[in-house]
């Protein structure tokens, strides 16, 4: 099994940062989507003279709302890679979401400082302004299921006005810690399916001039230190231990070669082969032609 078909812990993180984003992402588009009903019921039964404000709440809706569906199906789109091992779209994921942490660490700033700034020394007087008196009632629904006990609509603005601007940076920061995280092992997962690519190219491209990749593993036991063996065999658990090189293939043979890397046991002396023995002409190297 190749390493893009195995399950590591870069490509696991891969798969549950794609699929939670595409859930959770997908799940608040549709609140969101669910909670527009409330917004329209708050615009008719408004008397202030200023609701044009409200034709840019509908804005920032949504382009919220347009955001996270942008995410969800980035999301997807890269739980797709991940799956099908396709480099391109695990690289669209992670492009994608290193701009939006970026964004998100930006709003976390903002956030902070707006919590602790002088800007909301104030709550009182913000929330007398005749600019939040429509949203009033839309505070009040947000806070009442995290609430004891019905507040009224001045208290409520209060609450959530002292509060929100630490929760939200809080929240952010932790979010996007975590996020760094998962993207750490997002980005080496897409250097193990562009390696393999690479691998692939390179072995295609090798075909075509004549030459072979080959490993070179620690030489067994049970084996004569004199002999030096070239043959196919099966990838033992020590083949990271191993060195690459090449072989130049001088004639065509008729003994069945394996497609990509063609592990080989050969003398582990320094002497004997060096670890950048670069490309080796198979006629200097004695072969076995069993398999082992």
């Amino acid at each position: 099994m190749s390493p893009v078909e195995r399950m590591s812990i870069p490509k696991f993180a891969s798969l549950l940062i794609t699929l939670v984003g595409g859930l959770v992402h997908s799940f608040l588009a549709l609140q969101l989507t669910a909670a527009w009903h409330t917004l329209r019921s708050i615009e008719t039964e408004t008397e202030y003279e200023n609701a044009w404000r409200f034709d840019g709440l509908r804005v920032l809706w949504a382009l919220l709302a347009l955001y996270l569906l942008a995410a969800a199906f980035v999301s997807f789109v890269g739980l797709s890679g991940v799956l099908r091992n396709n480099a391109t779209h695990v690289r669209l994921y992670r492009d994608c979401a290193s701009a939006d942490l970026l964004f998100t660490t930006f709003l976390g700033i903002v956030a902070a400082f707006a919590a602790w700034g002088p800007a909301l020394t104030s709550s009182r007087a913000a929330c007398d302004s005749p600019e939040l008196a429509p949203l009033l009632p839309l505070i009040g629904a947000l806070l009442a299921p995290f609430l004891p006990a019905p507040l009224a609509l001045d208290e409520a603005c209060e609450r959530y006005l002292a509060h929100v601007g630490a929760g939200a940076a809080a929240g952010l920061l932790v979010l996007s810690v975590v996020r760094v995280h998962f993207l750490l092992a997002v980005n080496t997962h897409y250097a193990t399916l562009r390696k393999a690519e690479s691998d692939m190219e390179i072995d295609v491209s090798g075909a075509t001039n004549g030459v072979q990749r080959i490993r070179l593993l620690p030489l067994p036991r049970g084996v004569s230190p004199t002999d030096v063996v070239y043959a196919p065999v099966h990838v033992p658990s020590n083949v990271t231990a191993s060195s690459e090189t090449w072989v130049r293939l001088a004639t065509p043979s008729s003994s069945p070669t394996p497609t990509g890397y063609a592990p080989a046991y050969v003398r582990s002396a320094p002497q004997d082969v060096e670890a950048d023995a670069g490309l080796l002409d198979v006629s200097v190297v004695r072969t076995k032609r069993e398999w082992i």
